[in-house]
């Protein structure tokens, strides 16, 4: 008896787990939510700006609206996991910064096309995705890692430019 095909979704979310980026990905899925689960008016004031190791740093623009949030810190962190589907932010950070304006999906800002990665992290992503058979789908992983390393450099770029 022939086995019917896997839904691509299956497959996807093996692809993922095998090339270790699958928990990644859903930390920086969960942060469109943002807006959703903290209510427009603390969006206004506030901005997910990276997931690390379990941990969501968030921007902040006055200390009135970061305690609001460390208020609701615990039920932030539990909405968001529930949206995940599983124990993804374990805490959240917070520090006082400019909060930049919501982009539309897809669009990356500015400062981020201007960035410049690396031969070595552009090495790094083609052995990453180089397994990935499917085409149209080793070019979604490109891109989304692509994003990952270009934010990381704005976000040290940022946080260097501060000190």
């Amino acid at each position: 008896m022939d086995n019917p095909p896997s839904p691509v979704g299956e497959i996807l979310e093996e692809v993922l787990s095998r090339l270790g980026i699958d928990n990644k990905i859903k930390q920086l899925r969960i942060l469109k939510h943002w807006k959703e689960i903290v209510g427009k008016t603390l969006a206004r004031h506030s901005c997910p700006v990276a997931v690390r190791k379990g941990n969501l740093f968030v921007k902040v623009d006055s200390s009135g609206w970061l305690a609001q949030i460390t208020y609701f810190k615990e039920k932030i962190i539990s909405e968001l996991n529930r949206k995940a589907g599983s124990e993804v932010i374990r805490d959240i950070y917070l520090s006082l910064g400019k909060v930049y304006p919501q982009r539309k999906k897809g669009k990356l800002a500015p400062n981020l096309r201007k960035i410049r990665l690396s031969q070595k992290d552009l090495n790094w992503i083609e052995n990453t995705v180089k397994n990935v058979k499917d085409e149209s789908l080793r070019e979604l992983l490109r891109r989304i890692l692509i994003k990952d390393k270009k934010l990381k450099k704005f976000q040290n770029r940022s946080s260097k430019a501060k000190n």
